[in-house]
């Protein structure tokens, strides 16, 4: 099941994408990585994701509008919202938008692992409910 799973990273700080780069392709899941939330809306496309990690403080479009414009293009995508400045108003913003979870940095690579297998179990979930 994971070991097929389709995975989004967008953050604009180049250590975190190689930190999630290196604890990702442990699990051998299918990576893609963006500095740029604009590359990554352009990129982005209807069931080509499992599960998307967004960072929410990010130039041009930041993450909660990211997280919008994901679950508008693909309501199942799961998003984990990631942050170094977490606060009540964009962790409430976040779950009312549909964030599978909101993660702060520093992350563990355990954290990790279970954001995707939870991620992955609630795709399939709602797949089955849907035959």
């Amino acid at each position: 099941m994971s070991d097929n799973a389709r995975i989004i990273v967008v953050d604009d700080e180049p250590s975190v994408l190689e930190s999630f780069k290196m604890i990702l392709s442990i699990k051998n899941y299918n990576v893609d990585l963006f500095e740029d939330s604009t590359e990554a809306l352009k990129t982005f496309a209807k069931g080509k994701y499992d599960v998307a990690f967004v960072d929410i403080k990010m130039p041009k479009v930041d993450g909660l509008e990211l997280l919008r414009q994901f679950k508008e293009k693909d309501p199942e995508i799961e998003v984990a919202m990631v942050t170094a400045y977490g606060d009540e108003h964009s962790h409430a913003r976040a779950i009312d938008l549909g964030a599978l979870e909101y993660l702060r940095k520093p992350f563990l690579m355990e954290e990790i692992y279970e954001l995707v297998s939870r991620g992955i179990r609630r795709r399939m979930a709602r797949r089955d409910q849907a035959f």
